[in-house]
């Protein structure tokens, strides 16, 4: 392996131990790596796609799984294939929800690690929610995951390595001092760890290249990892943090390249071994971890003589660039198949020029337009959506809303009382919208320029874009929501004489008609990434027109309860409802917030719970969502489980408990099943 000379045999030991642990998955997020590399052929690698190998992800399945070249090759590999490569070879990136939606696969799929050689350049350093909430399951479900942390030789985060939770590594040489083209954010220098990423030769086309970048240093800290799970199977996730932090060396700065601040810490295999010894015999009273090297354990022989003995030059995996993005070295610096190797450079290598592309919001590639970067294949898993929210516009560049301006103003002028149309105004946009001339709607079409959003608490979450051969009865349905949310009375909107500035003004004043609605309901399918006016970016969901919903939790209330049913009664009703509209509110994309989200619109079955639980003086504790243990063949089922409690008798009487079911499988969610009740205390 590719490793300073004095930890070979180190790393040698920790394979051994690891050989009789259990076996280990370890998820590899890159391009998809050549099935017939000689190193990885026989090794066990699952993956979802067969089609579009990379250079890319061969060399860096290779340094972790490789069978001579592996740091952990009695892994598991899972290969999710999020990158690809173009014609003419050049690695093409992926975005944040991409990314984000793999890592979930390969939660699912039972990673115990997943790597992550690729990074995005950002502004803020804040990824999208999509991403940080998958990064955050896998804290929460101890699965470590490791990125790197791109090579653009910039003091700036990138994403995903700098959330917390995730193992940032930058790479080194091969005599241990700091690359100068890894990044060095702020959020990255807390935690920043180096390993070897210059120089590093690996089995590429049939020959062997080297490569360089902080993509071939994060697969080395993912093998180590793999290693230390096989070797301690249920480490916790934060101790695994804490024993890579503790057993970290400083580098030598002499060969930085640059005066700009660079990580100063390398892993050092030695002292992780030793770090180790107290979690391997419990019998042995509990220890801090070392922070430096002590005498080395009797059966590690280091001695130079020990290491070129075992030192093979054909297992030796080297470099191949790569940092913040996932890219092949620029044109000039593409790998060369080398003849020999030789472990230790006569002299320090400056790899200034070796860097990547420098995306925005896609790893490893700033694409002419946002656009979906999924595979052929379906390894992202259920894109299906069911949210809540209220509806929004978007105009997405200042073109765009410079031509609303100009229809708006030109409108203005011949029909003087529509005055003003301003495009941000949402009466003024369903007024110039709707607006009948000459017997014929001349600007409805002009909703199809528009983004339509839907909002959680004013901030778009999701872009609404009909696309199916429903779409005008999609786009007329988002204008009538649109309308409604205005409280103003749809009659009197469309009025032709109705002057816009009274409008205006009686909304700003408070004054509501009973179409007066709260919330909408999308139902519908991920098909992309787009970029909002304000440079957000959010996914894009194709709506199913028999998911798109519209009101208020009081009239619903009123709907699906008894026609004489008392006041307080609605009122409970209307208070569930919006528990889960604030209390529980979600992007409505995994199948239990889904479930969840449908449970607060079909009320019908909640009315049934609150008019027996009335009837019973009872007040609503918790809501869950579930798993349901017994589900139909081939679907995906949750359980709702409602929690009431008697206020005046809470130590006398036991819980009440509702529990009803609601089928995800869809892109319609269904209840099905009687509702079922029991006490429990």
């Amino acid at each position: 392996m590719y490793v300073l000379k004095d930890q070979f045999q180190t790393l040698r030991a920790l394979q051994e131990m690891a050989r009789r642990g259990p076996a280990v998955k370890v998820a590899v997020l890159d391009g998809n790596f050549d099935a017939e590399n000689p190193s990885l052929s026989s090794q066990k690698i699952a993956s979802t796609s067969t089609s579009g190998k990379t250079l890319h992800g061969t060399a860096v399945a290779s340094i972790i799984l490789g069978r001579d070249t592996g740091i952990a090759p009695q892994a598991e590999g899972l290969q999710f294939p999020v990158f690809e490569e173009d014609a003419n070879g050049h690695l093409r990136g992926c975005s944040q929800l991409t990314l984000a939606r793999a890592i979930r696969a390969a939660c699912e799929a039972g990673a115990s690690i997943i790597n992550i050689s690729g990074a995005n350049l950002t502004n803020t350093g804040h990824p999208t929610d999509e991403l940080r909430e998958a990064v955050e399951h896998c804290e929460n479900n101890n699965i470590a995951v490791v990125a790197a942390v791109g090579n653009d030789a910039l003091s700036v985060d990138t994403v995903p390595a700098n959330l917390h939770g995730v193992i940032a590594v930058g790479a080194h040489d091969i005599e241990g001092h700091p690359a100068c083209f890894n990044n060095t954010g702020p959020g990255l220098m807390s935690k920043m760890i180096l390993a070897p990423g210059v120089d590093i030769r690996v089995h590429a086309n049939g020959g062997e290249a080297r490569i360089s970048g902080s993509s071939f240093a994060a697969p080395m800290v993912s093998g180590v990892c793999a290693l230390i799970r096989q070797i301690l199977p249920d480490f916790p996730i934060r101790d695994l943090h804490e024993l890579l932090s503790r057993s970290c060396v400083p580098c030598d700065l002499s060969h930085s390249g640059d005066h700009k601040p660079t990580a100063v810490r390398r892993l050092d295999l030695v002292l992780l071994h030793q770090n180790l010894r107290p979690h391997l015999a419990p019998q042995v009273a509990p220890q801090n971890f070392i922070s430096e090297r002590t005498n080395l354990m009797s059966e590690i022989d280091t001695s130079p003589a020990a290491v070129e003995a075992t030192i093979e030059p054909a297992s030796l995996p080297q470099p191949v660039g790569s940092s913040t993005d996932i890219v092949p070295m620029e044109a000039g610096h593409e790998p060369q198949a080398v003849a020999e190797f030789n472990p230790v450079p006569a002299a320090p290598r400056s790899h200034a020029d070796i860097r990547d592309s420098a995306p925005s919001n896609f790893l490893h590639t700033q694409p002419d337009t946002i656009r979906p970067q999924h595979t052929g294949s379906n390894l992202m898993g259920d894109n299906k959506v069911f949210a809540i929210g209220t509806l929004g516009y978007d105009f997405t560049n200042e073109t765009n809303r410079d031509y609303f301006q100009q229809a708006m103003y030109s409108l203005g002028e011949r029909h003087p009382h529509l005055k003003p149309l301003i495009p941000e105004n949402e009466i003024a946009m369903a007024r110039f919208l709707t607006f009948v001339e000459d017997g014929e709607t001349p600007y409805l079409d002009s909703a199809t320029a528009l983004e339509w959003t839907l909002k959680v608490d004013g901030i778009p979450i999701y872009v609404i874009r009909p696309q199916n051969q429903f779409a005008v009865q999609q786009f007329g349905r988002m204008i009538e929501f649109l309308i409604q949310q205005t409280g103003i009375d749809v009659k009197e909107l469309t009025k032709p004489k109705a002057q816009t500035a009274d409008l205006i003004s009686k909304c700003a004043a408070g004054a509501e008609s009973e179409d007066k609605i709260d919330r909408v309901s999308i139902a519908g399918n991920i098909v992309g990434e787009t970029r909002l006016y304000n440079g957000q970016i959010v996914p894009v969901v194709s709506p199913i027109l028999r998911g798109m919903f519209s009101w208020n939790p009081h009239a619903l209330a009123k709907a699906v309860l008894k026609a004489d049913a008392k006041k307080e009664e609605v009122d409970r009703l209307k208070n569930f409802l919006e528990r889960i509209y604030y209390e529980l509110r979600n992007r409505g994309a995994e199948p239990q917030h889904r479930a969840m989200n449908f449970a607060a619109t079909n009320a019908h079955v909640a009315g049934e719970i609150f008019t027996d639980a009335f009837e019973k003086k009872l007040e609503l504790n918790t809501i869950n969502v579930q798993r349901s243990p017994v589900s139909r063949p081939g679907t995906d089922c949750w359980d709702i489980v409602c929690e009431f409690f008697n206020p005046f008798k809470r130590d006398q009487e036991a819980r009440m408990i509702y529990r009803y079911t609601i089928d995800v499988t869809g892109m319609m969610p269904v209840t099905f099943g009687p509702l079922r009740s029991w006490r429990a205390f």
